[in-house]
């Protein structure tokens, strides 16, 4: 019964941090957390070395890879820095907005916007020209896009390889 009640854990969780990736909640953080909690409860069980070493490097990634792309992508268009953190800010606060309006896919759908509407006034304030400051807003809004969707890349691999801890393990341990 105890097995069972963990294998359904860990499946609940592997389905519900990619959803709460999606949502720019912190999904990835909960599945590694959930796969290191289930390896220090039952060690014998659940351990497995170059699984947890897999998992804290994808999870790395997945954060290095949001990072980068959200705030250095924009960096290629040849704006300063202020202009990036600017942007960063706008794409933070349309993904609080959009949560609070839209919250299925509101976080994403308003970051986007905020990357969007923040590259948009700073392009326009900065050079005026509209047609430039598009050109920059579309490309903050596919950089946010991008961004979003390595990390949900690596809350998926995360989740598989939680399943595959949890829920495989035996099949593993036979073979």
């Amino acid at each position: 019964m105890e097995l069972l009640v963990e294998r359904t854990f860990a499946i609940f969780i592997a389905i519900s941090g990619p959803i709460l990736t999606i949502f720019d909640l912190p999904g990835n953080t909960l599945l590694l957390l959930t796969s290191l909690m289930f390896a220090f409860f039952d060690e014998v069980l659940y351990f497995n070395g170059r699984l947890l070493s897999a998992m804290v490097l994808i999870y790395a990634l997945g954060e290095f890879w949001e990072f980068c792309v959200g705030l250095f992508g924009i960096k290629r268009s040849k704006v300063s820095w202020f202009a990036v953190i600017f942007i960063a800010l706008g794409s933070f606060a349309g993904t609080l907005l959009g949560t609070l309006i839209f919250p299925i896919l509101g976080s994403l759908l308003g970051g986007m916007a905020g990357a969007f509407a923040a590259a948009f006034a700073y392009e326009l304030a900065h050079t005026g020209v509209s047609a430039v400051a598009m050109q920059l807003a579309w490309t903050a809004a596919k950089m946010r896009f991008f961004a979003m969707v390595g990390k949900l890349a690596a809350g998926i691999a995360l989740a598989a390889l939680l399943l595959k801890q949890v829920v495989f393990f035996k099949i593993y341990n036979i073979i």
